[in-house]
């Protein structure tokens, strides 16, 4: 048996990778926020399959709602600029784009042959899976350091960015 033997997973699966691909080959950028918008709530609904509730609410309500709209904020803030850019001739190297294809299929190819020998579990999820009172625990007690250290990495990476902005002007 598979991993993912819930034929509605297959069917989120596809519409996360097509929306996914959507995002990244949209010429305009407001059709790649909606894709990105389709992506989000692809992902919600398969954390629904997954029993993991909050996680789903929560994809929804931050990135869904707030990240989107920070998006869609700087998209018509610099509509100009993006006018702009078609004007100009891309740089990219073509050895560069060879070579993040060739790893992004290596790295494909290596998920795809790691999951499929992967079993599903049939035991019962324990009780609370998934609630805000099991997440909390998990973040507050069980893995309080990481947490702590990743907050610690961002305000680290706030300081510096404001300091190099700051900088250069």
């Amino acid at each position: 048996m598979l991993f993912f033997a819930n034929p509605i997973q297959w069917v989120l699966i596809s519409l996360l990778i097509v929306s996914s691909l959507g995002v990244i080959l949209a010429k305009k950028p407001v059709y790649a926020s909606l894709s990105f918008l389709s992506t989000l709530m692809t992902l919600a609904a398969l954390y629904l399959q997954l029993s993991a509730e909050f996680i789903a609410v929560m994809q929804v309500l931050v990135y869904a709602g707030a990240i989107l709209v920070i998006f869609m904020f700087v998209i018509v803030l610099f509509q100009d600029a993006h006018q702009q850019m078609i004007h100009y001739e891309a740089k990219s190297s073509p050895i560069l784009i060879i070579t993040a294809s060739a790893s992004f299929l290596f790295a494909l190819v290596f998920l795809g042959t790691q999951l499929v020998g992967l079993q599903s579990s049939n035991e019962q999820l324990p009780e609370g899976f998934g609630t805000v009172e099991s997440l909390g625990q998990a973040l507050y007690i069980d893995f309080f350091f990481p947490f702590e250290a990743v907050i610690l990495l961002f305000l680290v990476a706030v300081v510096g960015a404001l300091y190099i902005g700051k900088k250069s002007n």
